[in-house]
């Protein structure tokens, strides 16, 4: 009996394995057919718990001239859903500049900020200065390409918020 349970354990896990990977294929193929550049670096990822990584390029780069990937994850410890994530990191001047202007505060009123903007959006943030990972988890029972399609453009619009509001201190 232990060993049937074991048995159909695997099979239930190998059969969650195809299920990511055919969303997987299925939602890189509606980013391509929207014209984003999508590469699939799921062989060449080093993350233990990521199963199926896509590296996706925006279509048009940022204000500031960037064109920071955003990423699509299918992770082992979540059995129904994805995330899409990006990463905004502040530039080696900007951060010279605040640090020698001793404008700590001013810094956490700007991410308190870039929060502001962004969470309607329902994008989430984790902080760990210089760096802003923004990130949205998406379930895919019901999911449609209306959906998807707008998160991924919240995710785009979350990251061109942040540069727009960092680029105010510059100048």
């Amino acid at each position: 009996n232990q060993s049937e349970n074991k048995e159909n354990k695997i099979m239930d896990e190998k059969q969650l394995i195809k299920i990511k990977e055919s969303k997987f294929y299925e939602l890189t193929g509606w980013l391509i057919k929207w014209g984003y550049k999508v590469v699939d670096r799921t062989r060449e990822n080093k993350i233990t718990d990521i199963q199926f990584q896509a590296e996706i390029s925006p279509i048009l780069p940022y204000s500031s001239g960037l064109s920071t990937p955003l990423y699509l994850e299918f992770q082992n410890d979540l059995d129904d859903g994805f995330i899409i994530r990006t990463t905004f990191e502040l530039d080696k001047e900007m951060e010279t500049y605040l640090i020698n202007q001793k404008k700590g505060k001013e810094t956490e009123l700007i991410y308190l900020e870039i929060e502001q903007l962004v969470l309607p959006l329902k994008i989430s943030i984790l902080r760990s200065h210089p760096v802003i990972n923004f990130y949205k988890v998406i379930f895919y029972d019901n999911l449609n390409k209306q959906f998807f399609n707008d998160s991924f453009n919240d995710l785009v619009n979350s990251m061109s918020l942040a540069i727009g509001r960092w680029s105010q201190e510059n100048y």
